[in-house]
């Protein structure tokens, strides 16, 4: 990547235009950032620590380069607060405006006379994002750059809008929030499909060293807010009552306890159709996620569960099947097939049915402490951390911890909590899970057996409203 200011590439790359226009003192990484952009087709995914200079420094450059080098160009900046674009952004970019001569600076949109076009703002109406598209069949005389600052606040629909408008350049950036949502999966399970950077305090010269030690003397090491605003890490705990903190999993996975030999627990998590079915297997103190897989015939998947637990010299009585939903008729049929293995069912009574919901509920919330004593090793996997910290406890009446349901979740973007659930499941013991005789239960025809679960299901932790 060029990082000299020549006259032949001062304009051509956007490291050379801010610093040789715009007079900015970059680090190496602004630099690498900055002419990132001389990819076309790129999308960029930068989470920056606090004070680490992302409007200034990232977003103004890059939004004045394309307007100065690519005639016609359009340039919409979008965030999850009116006040980053009008407060923040934009007064960043009017400090230049002695520079562009003849260029029209407003409070929320810039033009200049070759007609490039800037707009900012924030909003939650996709609608919005109709009028802009690069030009006809995508070519690049007339390039979009959208600029999505302070992603981690931007709703799921605008992200969306801005799919179908097939932008030249899409560059989402902002300091961590929450463990889940678009900006988050640009880190984690979709950064495949971005060139991804993290920014800390160590890439930040300019933050004193004082002020650093200062906030992780206060606050400790493993605080959230330390892991966000030092570490650039994503979290799960800002009060609004989530069950796994995410700096809890992430000080739980770099500092795993020293590996125990002990008893064996598999822990079955059943679906159909889009959700997972889940193998998690705890040998001592050692959990792996085993399979994770979509079969939608439940037959099928009967057979699967069998080969694996032959695979893994399980027995029935270190297994135990999640009961709730379809579960039910895949343990039936397991239970013909030679494998009547335990049963679980969240909706149950907890053993602390004064200070659980449901037996769901107990599960997350040990389990959850077991994470937090750094009890487990967990399995390194993006998506059961994101299903880990995305579950949150609901208030009830008596005070009771319950957990809200999967349509909840789902009505917050996120996905059934397959890996979680399984995960969880399987640092309880075995033993506090007993065999169900199956046979002596009243026979049901399949279609009746699954609408009765069906109407069961409806408030149960684990599978219901999926």
């Amino acid at each position: 990547m060029r990082t000299d200011i020549t006259e032949a590439n001062i304009l051509a790359t956007p490291a050379g235009f801010a610093q040789g226009i715009l007079g900015l003192k970059l680090y190496p990484w602004q630099i690498e950032e900055l002419n990132a952009l001389e990819t076309q087709g790129i999308k960029l995914s930068t989470v920056c620590c606090n004070e680490a200079g992302k409007t200034s420094y990232l977003a103004a450059p890059a939004i004045l380069w394309v307007m100065t080098v690519f005639p016609g160009a359009q340039v919409v900046v979008t965030s999850g607060s009116w006040r980053q674009v009008k407060e923040q952004l934009f007064p960043n970019l009017k400090r230049f405006s002695h520079i562009f001569k003849g260029w029209v600076f407003n409070d929320t949109s810039i033009t200049s006379p070759n007609g490039s076009r800037c707009v900012g703002f924030s909003t939650d109406d996709p609608g919005l994002f109709e009028g802009f598209h690069v030009g006809p069949g995508g070519h690049a005389e007339t390039p979009l750059l959208i600029i999505c600052d302070e992603a981690k606040s931007i709703p799921e629909v605008i992200f969306e809008a801005i799919d179908r408008c097939r932008p030249t350049w899409l560059w989402l950036m902002s300091s961590p929030g929450k463990a889940l949502g678009t900006f988050y999966k640009s880190q984690t399970e979709q950064k495949s499909l971005y060139r991804t950077r993290s920014i800390t305090v160590d890439d930040c010269p300019h933050i004193l060293k004082s002020v650093i030690a200062e906030i992780i003397v206060r606050y400790g090491n493993d605080h959230p807010f330390v892991r966000s605003s030092i570490y650039a890490e994503f979290s799960g705990e800002d009060g609004d009552g989530t069950v796994c903190s995410l700096s809890k999993v992430n000080g739980c996975l770099r500092n795993p306890p020293a590996q125990k030999t002990g008893e064996n627990h598999a822990w079955l998590d059943f679906a159909a159709g889009g959700d997972e079915n889940v193998i998690a297997l705890r040998r001592g103190n050692k959990i792996t996620l085993e399979k994770c897989w979509r079969e939608p015939d439940t037959m099928r998947a009967c057979g699967e569960f069998i080969i694996e637990f032959r695979r893994l010299g399980l027995k029935a009585h270190e297994i135990t099947g999640d009961e709730g939903g379809l579960g039910k008729v895949i343990l039936d049929r397991l239970a013909e097939l030679g494998w009547n293995v335990n049963r679980a069912n969240a909706n149950e009574k907890a053993a602390e049915a004064r200070a659980y919901f449901n037996r769901s509920a107990e599960i997350w919330y040990e389990g959850a402490q077991k994470i937090e004593r750094k009890d487990i090793i967990l399995p390194v996997d993006s998506v059961l951390v994101e299903q880990l910290t995305g579950r949150q406890w609901e208030k009830y009446s008596d005070g009771r911890l319950k957990l809200e349901s999967k349509a909840d979740m789902k009505s917050r973007g996120l996905r059934s909590p397959d890996r979680a659930d399984s995960v969880l499941g399987c640092m309880s013991s075995p033993a506090s899970f007993m065999p169900q005789d199956y046979t002596k239960q009243n026979p049901f025809a399949l279609f009746e057996q699954l609408e009765e679960m069906r109407e069961e299901s409806i408030h149960a932790g684990f599978n219901a409203g999926g």
